[in-house]
């Protein structure tokens, strides 16, 4: 699990969906917003209708969690901004060293 100061704050969530710029990728819909603590942060938002058993929720989520935790541990140059990651359906198809190559590379392009 990725530690709890590289989350964004419940009561962000709100604005950046709103006011926050976004770009769709391969495996996710991403929303971003410049922050001002230095580093970056994360969410991610998986609603009912990307998948109805709570246990394919729940480990897409712990599995992109992972994978943002070790992005951020090796690289420490990210720029600083507050981003949600709200996965497709079709992360469920994929294994596991795949969506990381693409999260990596979506994160480390921003």
């Amino acid at each position: 699990m990725i530690a709890k100061k590289f989350k964004i704050p419940k009561k962000h969530i709100a604005l950046i969906l709103k006011k926050g710029d976004s770009f769709d990728s391969k495996l996710y819909v991403v929303r971003f917003w410049q922050n001002k603590v230095g580093f970056p942060r994360f969410r991610i938002i998986v609603s009912t209708k990307f998948a109805r058993k709570a246990v394919d929720r729940n480990k897409t989520r712990r599995r992109i969690y992972e994978i943002l935790r070790l992005t951020v541990k090796e690289n420490s140059n990210l720029k600083p901004l507050d981003m949600i990651l709200i996965p497709k359906k079709q992360i469920l198809s994929k294994e596991f060293k795949e969506i990381s190559q693409i999260t990596e590379e979506l994160i480390t392009k921003m």
